[in-house]
């Protein structure tokens, strides 16, 4: 499978990785949204997205990978909200 860079052809492993971040972070809050507001979600896609970005960055030199640890951390807070949200009756 051939990832398209949505940066540049040329960017650095590393802002492919945050951009991966930033693109499931939006569809989290997208699906929460949806959620709180009683509307139906598909989540189609979510697990191979999320897969991509953990092995770009087990791609990345130990430095990098480590600097992106926090953004990861409030990926996963966010993906429990949504499992949260998704619990609710």
């Amino acid at each position: 499978m051939q990832f398209n860079n949505p940066i540049a052809p040329d960017a650095p492993s590393v802002e492919i990785a945050e951009a991966l971040a930033d693109g499931v972070s939006a569809t989290l809050r997208i699906a929460r949204g949806l959620i709180e507001g009683r509307r139906q979600i598909d989540l189609t896609g979510l697990e191979a997205m999320v897969g991509l970005l953990c092995a770009r960055t087990l791609d990345l030199p130990s430095e990098q990978g480590r600097a992106l640890r926090p953004r990861l951390l409030l990926l996963l807070a966010e993906l429990d909200g949504l499992t949260k949200a998704l619990a609710l009756p």
